[in-house]
């Protein structure tokens, strides 16, 4: 899950040259020591360094062999004062990670002395041009305050990188027959993010939902009824609902995934008569993204999304412009998190069999997607605010008003080749994934 995470680890390397006097050095020093300590206190970061200051290639061949060994997420290059290119050059050269470069003022100025933070960080543009990589930069001394929003963005994106080299995307079954556009390419999505894709038997699936004990439905019925609106003539054919959430449980457990794409119809849906769309929201509330249709793209949207907001998103269809009040509606049968509603969704029929019936609560949201075509990634987004409705069709409901113009934002996604599956967050989290897409060299699109 990406809430529970395992703790980000920097290398962190303070360029400082030894010749300045003792006074300025013992001042980089202490610059450099705020940047660690918020790291560590305040971002949750555990730093890693080879030594108070790097003023030399030996040294910065000792800080890149420890950060290779020490297997860091990123690296924090601090310009405490000039330094020669070089210096940097050498770590740069030898580590592929995110890297952070973080110049401060000149803070000697006051007693006319040459520091040269803001010197040494310059050309180090040059050789990340040169290596065709990127980086993200921060300015000043954290006290101050004026590069926390930096360097937090920076942190939030290193996370979400971080995360997807290690999870784990289950695919349940197969697509429907159509939904070409929830075709995916595994080894592009292995080579850019490192994510694991496994498949698992829609077969063994089905037989796992049928032996789930009744005892265990029980239990778990009690939840169900405080957290949906369920009427009594419902509660027996609820049950499958439950059936479906605990198998649905028991193959994320057993393959430790982090998110899955499944089949959901027409088996699950039409044929059993039993829809996965509520178990998928509840799983998306737990930590663990639900995808809909096996589109695997969407699963890896709703994880980065998950990772820089801090909260559960939503799998939809964009399905029409609603003129009377001036939104887009977003819509899919039953997946949407139940607490993303101002009140508890209703448990109706929705095609097949029971699902979630809601229409979910106001507020700033991002819309996005990562999408893939001919095996190379794109990052779509854009803010809305989503205007509470009633219920407009049976299912899940969202109605949003994009700030950039609802048509334009319709036509952007046509240009672009983004489906009518998005990704829905609450919050405005675009400058994150612009941060995310820079770092990943990915393009960013963003539909203001």
């Amino acid at each position: 899950m990406g809430d529970e995470f395992r703790k980000l680890k920097f290398g962190f390397m303070n360029l400082a040259l030894d010749f300045l006097e003792k006074e300025d050095l013992e001042a980089a020093t202490n610059y450099a020591n705020d940047a660690k300590e918020y790291l560590e206190k305040d971002l949750g970061v555990t730093v890693v360094e080879s030594a108070p200051s790097i003023d030399s290639r030996a040294k910065s061949k000792e800080a890149w062999k420890k950060f290779k060994k020490e297997d860091v997420d990123a690296v924090v290059i601090f310009n405490g004062t000039f330094s020669t290119g070089e210096v940097a050059t050498e770590t740069i050269r030898n580590l592929e990670v995110p890297y952070l470069i973080w110049g401060i003022e000149e803070f000697a100025i006051s007693r006319h002395n040459f520091t040269g933070s803001m010197v040494g960080v310059m050309p180090l543009g040059t050789v990340f041009k040169n290596f065709n990589r990127t980086f993200s930069f921060a300015y000043g001394n954290v006290k101050s305050g004026k590069p926390k929003k930096n360097v937090d963005k920076f942190v939030k994106a290193v996370k979400a990188i971080s995360f997807l080299r290690e999870a784990t995307i289950g695919v349940i079954g197969m697509r429907p027959d159509g939904f070409e556009i929830s075709d995916f390419d595994e080894l592009a999505i292995k080579n850019k993010f490192g994510t694991t894709i496994t498949k698992i038997s829609m077969y063994g699936f089905s037989d796992l939902i049928k032996s789930i004990p009744e005892e265990e439905i029980d239990k778990d019925m009690e939840i169900q009824k405080e957290i949906f609106d369920i009427d009594e003539k419902d509660l027996k054919e609820a049950r499958g609902l439950s059936r479906v959430y605990l198998a649905t449980k028991k193959i994320i457990e057993e393959n430790g995934l982090n998110a899955y794409a499944p089949d959901c119809w027409p088996e699950l849906r039409d044929e059993d008569e039993t829809p996965i769309c509520p178990a998928n929201g509840r799983c998306n509330v737990e930590g663990v993204m639900a995808s809909c249709e096996c589109d695997v793209d969407g699963a890896l949207t709703l994880m980065v999304q998950n990772v820089l907001a801090g909260s559960p998103p939503w799998f939809a269809d964009f399905v029409n412009i609603i003129e009377e009040n001036d939104t887009l509606l977003f819509w899919h049968g039953g997946n949407a998190p139940y607490n993303l509603s101002s009140k508890k969704p209703k448990i109706a029929k929705v095609f097949g069999g029971l699902s979630q019936n809601s229409s979910l609560k106001s507020g700033k949201a991002t819309v996005c997607r990562l999408n893939s075509i001919r095996g190379e990634f794109v990052l779509h987004a854009g803010i809305g605010e989503v205007i509470e409705t009633d219920l407009l069709l049976k299912g899940s409901n969202l109605s949003i008003r994009m700030e950039g113009g609802n048509l334009e934002f319709v036509e952007s996604l046509l240009e672009n080749g983004i489906p009518h599956h998005n990704a829905i967050v609450y919050g405005n989290i675009l400058e994150e994934l612009e941060e995310f897409a820079k770092l990943m060299q990915i393009p960013f699109i963003a539909k203001k």
